[in-house]
This record gives structure tokens, sequence and C-alpha cells, in this order.
């Protein structure tokens, strides 16, 4: 069969700067990249990532199996629905189908609720046998130990970076994040044998490294076997991990920085600590950022900030202070979100129940904008103030701090902190 994977473009790109910094480092999700690898050989494959190439609807293919979360939802149903009307059989996939199966099935033949790995043959085979079915759902999370390395040369990535999967799943269940859908598998912590791994690195021919695990501090002995097989790699390196682990294992950090890392994502979050009891992360401990980021500076390695505002004990205050202690924490880069309930979180059947979504135009669900009814403001206030947030933090005199500031940690660090800052602020 002929098969088409299709990963709809987020954010919209309208700015000349905004398309060249998409072409050079930001490499799109990997999930269809997974599927194209486990796809049996006889089957022919195509896979476009936007904005990196354009869809033509005018060709026919066998399946055309689409991934998308919840802002890209619309333009995932208009591109079904084109391939749809032209015949093609469509399948869509991803959190947001995930979330709601009924609503992206009437874009769809077929929806895959979950992990797709596991039922990804039998969908093909279905559909072979013209028996396919309306929704295919995975009774057990995809096994990491038996994944295969990613296929390379099958679409257009970004030029310097790329990105790879260690491990899978987090437990921590933050009541706001999409990983906390219990009907799904993606709160199963699953780790990839460290050998599969750096297999896989050594085949990926970009240097820069994009690790998409929700967390390399989930289990810190795993992530420090794997630094130790990534020394010799010569790869550079940035993560996720969680503030509340990063900086208490110094072997952590030394090793981290041994094998390439150069910064640490990390979720901030809220700057106010009833905010994190309330949405089931109370770990992040709000008088312990400054020196957590100090020590991690420390091993030459940079810090991206995520910072969000609008949990339910946030008031128009919080705006007040924010730039200066956020300053105060000296982050290497900030970054400044709108809280946004997607759906098959418990934050958006809260707010559901609650009355307080003000509208389901899922392309409104960005991190830039409002789309619920703050508990403590209006949605002007919290637009308003998270925007000023940005502006202020983002100006010109600020990245020249931050980046300035850098240059102590290294070059590569520093180059990554001016790559993070300029990409932050070409986003808006």
């Amino acid at each position: 069969m002929r098969i088409l994977f299709v990963q709809p473009l987020y954010p919209p790109i309208s700015k000349p700067f905004q398309r060249i910094a998409f072409k050079l480092g930001t490499s799109p999700a990997i999930t269809l990249q997974q599927l194209a690898t486990i796809t049996p050989p006889h089957h022919s494959i195509e896979l476009i990532n936007e904005p990196f190439q354009r869809l033509d609807f005018s060709q026919q293919y066998d399946v055309v199996a689409i991934s998308c979360i919840t802002p890209t939802a619309p333009r995932a149903y208009n591109i079904a629905d084109e391939f749809r009307r032209k015949g093609n059989t469509v399948v869509l996939g991803g959190y947001h189908p995930s979330a709601l199966p009924q609503e992206a099935l009437s874009h769809a033949d077929s929806v895959v609720i979950g992990e797709a790995e596991n039922v990804w043959a039998t969908v093909l085979r279905d559909i072979e046998q013209k028996n396919l079915q309306p929704m295919y759902y995975s009774k057990t999370p995809a096994d990491l130990k038996t994944m295969p390395p990613l296929r390379q040369g099958v679409g257009e990535f970004a030029l310097l970076t790329a990105r790879i999967e260690a491990t899978r799943g987090c437990p921590m269940r933050c009541d706001y994040c999409s990983m906390s859908n219990l009907q799904i598998h993606w709160h199963v912590y699953r780790k990839k044998p460290v050998p599969l791994v750096v297999k896989e690195l050594q085949m990926i021919p970009q240097k820069w490294i994009n690790f998409c695990d929700a967390s390399l501090t989930i289990d810190i002995e795993y992530s420090k076997s794997l630094f130790k097989a990534m020394k010799s790699l010569n790869k550079r390196f940035i993560c996720y991990a969680n503030i509340h682990m990063v900086a208490k294992d110094e072997d952590f950090l030394n090793l981290a920085k041994e094998a390439g890392c150069t910064m640490f994502n990390i979720g901030f979050d809220s700057l106010n600590q009833a905010s994190m009891n309330a949405v089931g992360k109370a770990v992040n401990q709000v008088n312990e950022y400054k020196t957590s980021i100090k020590k991690v500076n420390d091993h030459g390695l940079a810090v991206n900030g995520q910072f969000v505002f609008g949990f339910d004990n946030d008031t128009t205050q919080v705006f007040q202070t924010a730039t200066q202690t956020i300053n105060n924490l000296d982050i290497d880069s900030p970054s400044v979100n709108i809280l946004v309930p997607y759906p098959g979180t418990a934050l958006y059947y809260r707010l559901d129940r609650e009355g307080r979504i003000l509208t389901k135009e899922w392309d409104q669900y960005t991190l830039d904008k409002v789309v619920f009814q703050p508990k403590k403001m209006s949605p002007d206030d919290l637009l308003d103030g998270a925007h000023q947030v940005w502006k202020t933090l983002n100006s010109t005199s600020n990245i020249l701090k931050r980046c300035l500031k850098a240059i102590k940690l290294g070059i590569s660090p520093t180059l990554m902190t001016i790559g993070q800052n300029l990409y932050g602020k070409a986003l808006y």
C-alpha cells in the first residue's frame, strides 16, 4: 500500500524569521517517524512535516495517517476531510483524537486511541482486508525494549537538530498535563535499554539532539548510565528535567555535562507554592528555585524555564512581581505561557463541569491565548498580564544580559541560550 504520514503545522508561522528558526532547529514530534519505522517494508511510505514540506492533495494514497495535538486538530481535520473527499482512507491519532475520539471519527475512517505501536500492524492488515474498524486501542503500553531505532531519511526535518526518545511516560500526573490522561498509557514510565539509545544516536547525522522524554530525572540512575555511554559520541543535547531532582545529585550533573548536555528544560510552572500544591506538583518548591538554578549553572549547564500563568490561586498581583522575580532567578532562557486546559486532562474536565471553558475552538488552545475563565481575574487581565511579562522578559536588554551571562557556561550552552532566547522571541 501507499501510505502518507502527516504532521500538521504548529504553531502557525507568519514571520520570515519564524520559518528560518523552524527550518534550522525545530524538529517535529517523532510519533509518525516511529510508525514509519515499524511499518512493514513492502509498503511505500511518505512523511510530510509541515512547514518543512507542502501537501499535495492531488496524490492518491491507500492510507493517510495524521497525528495531532489540540491546537493542530482543526488543521488535521481539514487535511483529513480533503483526503477523504478524494477517496483516501484516513486514520487519525495523537493526544487530541485520543481525548475526543468521537469528534475525531467524524473526520476519519478510523481513530487510534493512545499509543499506536502495538496496533499499527493490525490497522494496516485490516485496511488491506477491507475490514477497518472505527477505533483501535492498545490494551498494553508500547514496549521500548523492542522498539527499533527511528528510521532515517523519511520526510524532512530540521537541519541542525534531531529528536530522540530514551524513556516514555511520566508518573507525576499533574492535572493540567496531557500525559496525565489515565485512560491512556502515557503515564506509565518505561525505559529503552541504553545500548539501543546509543545505537540510535550513532545513526543520527545531526550533532544537536533534543530528548523528547517527559523528564530524564524520573530515574536518575538510568540517566547516569545513559550519560556515561554517551561520552564518546560527541553530541550536544537538551532534555527535560524536574527542578526538585536535577540539582540534588552532583554526579548526575557532572555526567550530563560530560555527555554533552548544554541545557535543561525545566517546568517551574508557578511562582506561587499554593498553585503547585493544588495541581499535584508540590515537589516544585518555589523557595528552592534560585539555588537549584545556580547549582546547575555551576556545572556549566544552562536552564530554560517554563512559567505558567492562570492557575486558580493566581491574581493580577502575580504579574506585578513576576518579571523581577524571574529575572532574580538568573535563569538563562525564560518561557512565559498561559495555562491551557487540554481535553483529556483533569483540569479540562473540572473547568468544563464548572462552566469555565470559554471556547472549544481548538486552534485557540495555544500557550499565548486564554480559553477559560480564570478564577481570580478576568480573561483579559490574564492575557494582558502574561503578555506584558513575556514582553518585558524578552526585551532586547534582558535577552542581551542573559546571553552575556551564559558565556561563562561555555560555547555550547551559550549558543543554546542565544538560540532559545531568539526562538522564544520569534514565536510572538
